[in-house]
């Protein structure tokens, strides 16, 4: 018949069947053709970056796979539902150089559980890891509180256990840690009568 003949052969755009079936349908550049939908779904999660922004007003981009390793930051993104969001660092320690710190560490944490790392290589990796300046370490521990990551946490403060451990007396504690002394001569003398044992560097 002529209405199917005409059909056929009529242009693109009044064929709005025949077009759109005739295009392949879109795809993320690094799916592949017989990916899955959930494959697409976890590939998209995986590229996802979230931006921070630091307590000194920086922004830095974050893979969120390894943003939510912190549990305030994971929270946070539950609680806005967009991780396009830029997510405020609130507290003081979390400036640049002390974030671009965290970053690493939890970055260098999830290569080693992917890796399946040995325990000698995570060691040597936190040992290193700790050697910095006090300011530096103080400031990673206030961070990593505010953040909630318990790992790095613990490694920080653990760094300071250590130091700790090496004073015989209250007076190396503070000369090591630069601690003004709040108490008065007199007062430090009652101290000592009181509690000889603590300033008593054979005492163990």
């Amino acid at each position: 018949p002529r209405h199917g003949r005409r059909a056929l052969f009529c242009p693109p755009v009044f064929c709005a069947r025949s077009t759109v079936s005739r295009q392949p349908p879109l795809r993320p550049h690094h799916c592949k053709r017989g990916d899955t939908c959930s494959q697409r779904r976890v590939m998209a999660e995986t590229d996802d970056e979230i931006t921070l922004e630091t307590y000194d007003k920086h922004q830095v981009k974050v893979p969120k796979k390894i943003a939510v390793r912190s549990a305030i930051i994971h929270m946070m993104i539950e609680d806005a539902g967009d991780v396009s969001e830029v997510v405020p660092l609130a507290d003081k320690s979390c400036t640049l150089h002390i974030i671009q710190r965290v970053v690493e560490y939890l970055k260098k944490h999830a290569e080693f559980e992917k890796d399946g790392a040995e325990d000698e290589q995570i060691n040597a990796f936190d040992k290193e890891f700790q050697e910095q300046s006090d300011e530096i370490i103080f400031q990673t521990i206030l961070a990593a509180n505010f953040l909630d990551i318990k790992n790095l946490l613990e490694l920080m403060c653990k760094k300071v256990a250590d130091e700790i451990k090496k004073c015989k007396t209250p007076d190396d504690i503070r000369d090591r840690f630069n601690i003004r002394q709040d108490y008065t001569p007199e007062e430090v003398e009652e101290v000592k009568k009181a509690h000889p044992w603590i300033y008593d560097k054979n005492a163990k």
